[in-house]
């Protein structure tokens, strides 16, 4: 590899131009944006105008035929990313795919089975944990201040924050709603946070109340209900190998006070805290004590340190900054939200290792 790292961009929607790209990639020294593709086209060539970029392809397979790009940064409809990041990492590529990974396990053994053929590296874009707010909580944890977390509370909740292009809510494209979409933020961060513990079994319920009809208007506009096919809301409960649990919801449309709250409490025998305000709680000498910690300064917007870590990993010969091992895990209790919901009955989960 050249000492410019080159890369190509498999889907040119809104969160390329608006994050991936800029401050993304365009912050990465000697980085050279060789290609962009996208099934609509005038979408790619768009882009391509907009950041000077050379090539423009509709079928991902044409892209990944050019021998100079090192590395490609999916972000597709949820579908496509299992046939587009095998067919990457068969093609020798680096790859950062957006979340959620997949939405299957089944989808995720496939790209493990073929990482496994290849000395690349494939990251996961849960851009949360690159956060200031998620690295300080992550370094203050990592001192034992809670010490052994029993539960955790997750939230990935909106009042009326429904995505309405069809990659969100047509199951054919997005396969499931706000648990795979804006759930995986969460829990991924949270999972973190507590060392990823393995998790054996899972109880949950998925709901669609309110985005077939007309009573809470969509802060985005308004969504096509025929196509709409996944759940606006669901709810999991996690138990895990060392005894501990994890209660999760999350929901695109739903009667609250706040817009949007993304957030984690892990509850500690020492102490508890709260991603990502850093607020946390503790006894000393039979004294309550509150607290809050602050971000780290200095690091970049979430997104691009995200970036800055897959483009050092690809350079320094490093692990994948996430792991899919810990991704895995991730899908798994998410489908297994879904799967319990279906059967009205609690799914186990196997060890993946």
């Amino acid at each position: 590899m050249s000492k410019t790292l080159k890369v190509g961009l498999i889907g040119t929607g809104g969160i390329v131009s608006g994050a991936h790209l800029k401050p993304g990639w365009l912050a990465v020294p000697d980085v050279e944006i060789v290609a962009a593709c996208d099934v609509n086209e005038k979408l790619a060539q768009k882009l391509a105008k907009d950041f000077e970029i050379p090539k423009v392809f509709t079928d991902f397979r044409d892209l990944l035929k050019l021998k100079e790009i090192d590395a490609v940064d999916i972000c597709t409809p949820n579908k496509v990313h299992t046939p587009a990041v095998v067919a990457a990492l068969e093609a020798g590529k680096h790859v950062l795919c957006e979340k959620p990974l997949a939405v299957t396990v089944e989808e995720i053994l496939a790209m493990r089975a073929a990482l496994r053929k290849t000395d690349r590296i494939l990251m996961t874009a849960q851009h949360h944990r690159f956060s200031p707010e998620s690295v300080a909580i992550k370094a203050w944890i990592e001192t034992g201040v809670l010490g052994e977390v029993y539960h955790t509370r997750v939230n990935a909740i909106r009042r009326n924050w429904l995505p309405i292009s069809p990659g969100f809510i047509d199951p054919k494209l997005s396969g499931g709603g706000p648990c795979m979409d804006i759930g995986v933020h969460a829990l991924d961060t949270a999972l973190w946070l507590m060392n990823f513990p393995k998790p054996v079994r899972v109880s949950g319920r998925a709901h669609t109340n309110f985005a077939k009809g007309f009573d809470i208007p969509g802060a985005w506009g308004e969504w096509d209900r025929t196509l709409f096919g996944v759940e606006d809301f669901a709810s999991g409960y996690v138990h895990f190998e060392n005894g501990s649990t994890l209660v999760l919801e999350a929901s695109w449309l739903q009667h609250q006070e706040k817009p949007e709250e993304m957030n984690a409490t892990l509850l500690g025998r020492k102490a508890s805290v709260s991603w990502p305000d850093g607020r946390f709680h503790s006894v000393v000498n039979r004294t309550l004590v509150d607290g809050c910690l602050h971000p780290h300064t200095g690091r970049k917007p979430a997104h691009t340190e995200e970036i800055l870590a897959f483009a050092h990993a690809i350079r320094g010969g490093k692990p994948s900054p996430v792991p899919i091992e810990q991704t895995i895990y991730v899908i798994a209790i998410l489908e297994a939200i879904m799967k319990s919901s279906q059967a009205n009955k609690e799914v186990e989960i196997p060890n993946f290792d």
